[in-house]
C-alpha cells in the first residue's frame, strides 16, 4: 500500500482495525439469528462514524481498543486512507442490508450480509482488506 494517501494523512492501528473487522463479523452473525435490519442499521451507523467523520465515538472501535489493551496486543500503525475508504464501502453495504431486510427482501439482504461478512472476515483473520485493495486500484487510475 502506498505511503501517501489523498483521503487522509494520518495513521491508524491495524491491530485495532482487524479487531473491528472481527466485531463486524460477530454483529453480522448475530443479525442472522436475531433481526437483521437492526443489526445492519447499527453497523451502518458505526461505519458512517468511521468513514465520514473525525469523531472518536465508533462503538466497535472503542470496544476493539479495549480488547487490544486487555490482550496486550502491540500497535501496528498504517495509513488510514484505505481503511477510511473501506469503512465507506462498509457503510454502503450495511445500509443496503438494512434497506433490503426492512423491505422483506431477506434473501438479498443475507447475500449482501454474507459478502460484507466475508470481506470483514478476510481482514480479521488474514489481514487482507478488500476495500483497501479496491482503494489501491482507484488510486492507480488517478
Amino acid at each position: 500500500m502506498a505511503s501517501e494517501c489523498p483521503i487522509k494523512n494520518q495513521l491508524i492501528n491495524q491491530t485495532v482495525a482487524r479487531l473491528v473487522a472481527l466485531l463486524v463479523v460477530i454483529v453480522i452473525a448475530a443479525g442472522y439469528w436475531a433481526f437483521l435490519p437492526w443489526f445492519a442499521s447499527a453497523l451502518a451507523v458505526d461505519f458512517f462514524i468511521r468513514g465520514f467523520t473525525t469523531l472518536s465515538i465508533s462503538p466497535l472501535t472503542l470496544l476493539a481498543k479495549l480488547i487490544a489493551k486487555w490482550l496486550g496486543l502491540p500497535p501496528k500503525m498504517i495509513n488510514a486512507g484505505p481503511k477510511i475508504f473501506a469503512a465507506r464501502l462498509g457503510f454502503i453495504f450495511s445500509t443496503a442490508i438494512a434497506l433490503l431486510a426492512f423491505n422483506c427482501q431477506v434473501l438479498a439482504a443475507e447475500i449482501v450480509a454474507g459478502a460484507l461478512g466475508a470481506c470483514a472476515g478476510m481482514e480479521a483473520f488474514f489481514s487482507f482488506c478488500v476495500g483497501c485493495r479496491v482503494y489501491s486500484l482507484f488510486h492507480r487510475l488517478d
